[in-house]
């Protein structure tokens, strides 16, 4: 007979701290955070800086912004910065989300200086020409034609439009339309009015002296001109009580139609509390055993014991300045009503049976081997940053809430579950071949 070998028990969680870090601000406004994480020699960079698609053609503006931010200055053409980087080992590249710029470079530690200096002729001169322009835009035209039809964004703003109405400061993925019609020169201006250093966040990770780094930093981005005065910082309008109409099967819950579609998307939202809120940590907890991995009530109930769902799952989101739970669920048609009840009946059971001290120590090693898979290597550390400076967070805040997370009872997740797991409370939408679904069936 062979006998399984009992795994040894799960240690105390080893303290988290910061490594060896600068933090400066420089005159033009811009942040520069280096941290030394020297496990291999190489240096990892993120920039953030912020954007406010005011419209939705403003949107697709600045995704062609993004799209041919690196494609040249004044100096240098595209084919000289990308061979010049390469002959480094360095890489160089710039993405759009709904409110940021973002850009991402690694290489060799010895190549951070070129990698700063590339990234500091781009931000201040870009040239934005109009041959790359054009042919940016002809292939983002391409892509959002297929990257629109897929359910999950449908869903994502059908919810958004539910909630708030037409929001552009939260469109990640711009039309087609609007996209075929920027000009070069709108690029160009956008850049001018947009692209500047104050509030934006510049990461540096990597086998390097963090100190020298910022310096090199200062130096290389001294040329990226600061501009006038800053626009307000965008604001979520609340969520309204939404009245009942035809197309609602209870207030705060749409039914939006897709005849024929052989899957149904369930979008379902409750404002949350704030990331720096004391109550954080429990409530982050309380969200890990509703739903939040692959052994919580949500996914046990609707996905594996009733098999209903491909996919199920509550996270946090940001709506603008807004933190919300979100919960999702990708399912058949067929099975949309049952997925709905299925979902209802383990959110009462948060507050009816709450979270067992079991579950909640079982929901805190999980959310601390997460953290330690963020910060396990140069390129985890540098998106962990960057990802909690634009959140507004300081940079050793992962650890403070690693010692938050240690002092939660599970008292205060039950408590957190009883507040926040209502199912009156949430809104959203389901997307799909609603044509079966009644009042009832989408009554939360």
């Amino acid at each position: 007979m062979i006998h399984a070998a009992l795994l040894p028990p799960v240690g105390p969680v080893p303290e988290l701290v910061l490594p060896p870090t600068a933090d400066v601000r420089l005159p033009s406004g811009l942040r520069v955070v280096a941290l030394r994480h020297a496990s291999i020699p190489m240096a990892e960079l993120r920039l953030a800086v912020p954007l406010d698609a005011v419209s939705f053609r403003t949107a697709a503006v600045h995704e062609l912004l993004a799209a041919t931010l690196l494609h040249g200055t004044a100096r240098h053409d595209r084919e000289s910065i990308t061979d010049g980087l390469a002959r480094d080992g360095a890489v160089l590249s710039a993405s759009r989300s709904s409110r940021w710029l973002g850009v991402s470079g690694s290489g060799p530690a010895a190549a951070l200086p070129a990698l700063l200096r590339v990234l500091g002729e781009c931000l201040a001169g870009a040239r934005h020409a109009d041959p790359e322009v054009r042919a940016a835009r002809e292939r983002a035209v391409r892509q959002v034609a297929t990257t629109r039809r897929q359910p999950h964004l449908l869903a994502s703003e059908a919810l958004i439009g539910h909630l708030y109405g037409p929001m552009p400061r939260m469109t990640d993925v711009p039309h087609a339309a609007d996209l075929a019609a920027v000009t070069a020169e709108e690029v160009r201006a956008a850049h001018r009015d947009a692209v500047r250093p104050d509030r934006a966040v510049l990461v540096l990770v990597g086998d390097l002296d963090p100190v020298h780094a910022a310096a090199l930093a200062a130096r290389a981005l001294g040329e990226w001109p600061a501009g006038g005065s800053l626009p307000p910082l965008p604001h979520a309008p609340e969520i309204p009580h939404i009245p009942h109409t035809p197309e609602i099967g209870r207030p705060g819950v749409a039914r939006i139609h897709r005849p024929g579609a052989v899957q149904s998307q369930i979008r379902l939202v409750r404002p949350a509390l704030d990331r720096n809120h004391p109550g954080f940590a429990a409530l982050t907890l309380a969200n890990i055993v509703f739903g939040g991995y692959f052994s919580s009530r949500l996914v046990a109930d609707v996905r594996e014991r009733h098999g209903l769902a491909y996919r199920c799952e509550s996270a946090f989101h940001d709506h603008l300045d807004r933190l919300v739970i979100s919960l999702e669920a990708d399912t058949a048609t067929a099975s949309a009503a049952g997925t709905l009840r299925r979902m209802r009946h383990v959110l009462r059971g948060m507050a009816e049976r709450p979270p067992s001290e079991a579950e909640t120590e079982a929901a805190r090693r999980y959310v601390t081997g997460m953290t330690a898979l963020a910060t396990s290597s140069q390129q985890a550390w540098a998106s962990t940053l960057l990802l909690s400076m634009t959140l507004g967070q300081e940079p050793d805040r992962i650890a403070h809430f690693l010692d938050e997370l240690a002092t939660v009872t599970t008292a205060d997740v039950a408590a957190a579950a009883a507040r926040f797991y209502d199912p009156t409370d949430y809104h959203g939408v389901v997307l799909g071949d609603t044509a079966h679904l009644t009042e009832t069936d989408t009554a939360l």
